[in-house]
């Protein structure tokens, strides 16, 4: 395995410690309520920029001796006021446990719903956010807005906060090969296969999950049996084409030559999955498991072949990249002792 232990347990979000995660239910305090520093966001990703808020909030939190605490929604709001909402970067369950590894005392998920989109930014802190923390300041981004139709802006907020003795620290967003980062942009890179690109606004190498459904079959006859992996349809995928990357099962590791869409010659076979994954050296039946790929790279672009045995060399020859690239032996993600 040509990649260090480390870097894949980052990858697939791997921790040995996580904060308390709440969710608001309008009626308990949310342990305390306490004294915090706090960081509002949607957060989806996780990216650098994302990190870079939060780690601010964490060290005003420890300056003033009080709790550090993430605010998010779920769902995304965009799912619930947008028509053609975004797709997502993370899973929630990834979005939420991967916050909650940020050294932050607590992560507080507020329920979004329609009824909440309709509050102005007033009624969410007197309705919402007060009723579970005592607000010493509000950490968010520069472009943040809050309230129905994201009628406030940071400085309609910080007024509001400003009487009460609550700071809002209004972060510049962080930026990378001289635009900023953010969702938006790595959701734009990902759908482009700018996948390098996109890791760095990550920090991570993206990452999705699946559960390995039955797929042609054409791929063991042709010599290498391949994960048909289904895939939500909210998550994010980059551009059809062949990738290197890696696959978990069961928390071992192995490297993976991915394809993403289906082969024309396949498109009429509703057996076809729209993502498929061939683990070298991974021996064993995967029907019905949960799986997680992360993706390394892009090999090539989408072609179409005149005839089977051309799309099989093609295949072959791209599973050897990935084996000459990336090795063909697998990693336990707990082996702590490699």
């Amino acid at each position: 395995m040509n990649a260090p232990l480390a870097e894949l347990r980052r990858d697939f979000l791997v921790s040995a410690s996580h904060a308390p995660i709440d969710v608001f239910d309008g009626s308990a305090d949310f342990a305390g309520p306490r004294a915090a520093a706090v960081a509002i966001g949607v957060f989806d990703g996780v990216h650098i920029g994302h990190r870079d808020l939060i780690a601010q909030a964490v060290a005003r939190a420890r300056d003033q001796g009080i709790s550090a605490v993430v605010v998010t929604f779920d769902p995304d709001p965009d799912r619930i006021v947008c028509a053609e909402p975004a797709p997502e970067l993370m899973t929630t369950r990834d979005r939420l446990r991967q916050l909650a590894t940020l050294g932050v005392d607590g992560v507080l998920v507020i329920p979004f719903t329609r009824e909440l989109a309709a509050l102005d930014h007033v009624r969410f802190f007197e309705e919402v956010l007060l009723r579970s923390v005592r607000l010493r300041s509000i950490h968010v981004g520069a472009d943040f807005r809050l309230g129905a139709h994201g009628a406030a802006s940071v400085e309609r907020i910080r007024a509001w906060c400003a009487p009460r003795g609550i700071d809002v620290c209004a972060r510049e967003l962080v930026s990378l090969g001289g635009a900023p980062v953010t969702a938006s942009r790595i959701r734009r890179l990902i759908r482009d296969a700018e996948i390098k690109e996109a890791s760095a606004c990550l920090g991570r190498r993206y990452l999705v999950r699946g559960r390995v459904a039955t797929g042609r079959g054409e791929g063991t006859g042709m010599g290498f049996p391949t994960a048909n992996v289904r895939v939500a349809p909210e998550m994010a995928l980059p551009a059809d084409g062949v990738y290197a990357g890696f696959a978990s099962v069961d928390g071992c590791v192995w490297p993976a030559a991915i394809n993403i869409g289906v082969p024309p010659m396949f498109r009429d076979d509703p057996r076809s999955a729209h993502l498929e994954a061939t683990l070298l050296g991974f021996s064993g039946d995967l029907y019905g498991r949960r799986i997680a790929l992360t993706i390394d790279r892009r090999l090539r672009a989408a072609e179409v072949f005149p005839s089977i045995e051309d799309l099989t060399a093609q295949v072959l020859a791209d599973i050897d990249r990935v084996r000459a690239d990336l090795g063909e032996s697998g990693v336990d993600l707990d082996d702590d002792h490699r």
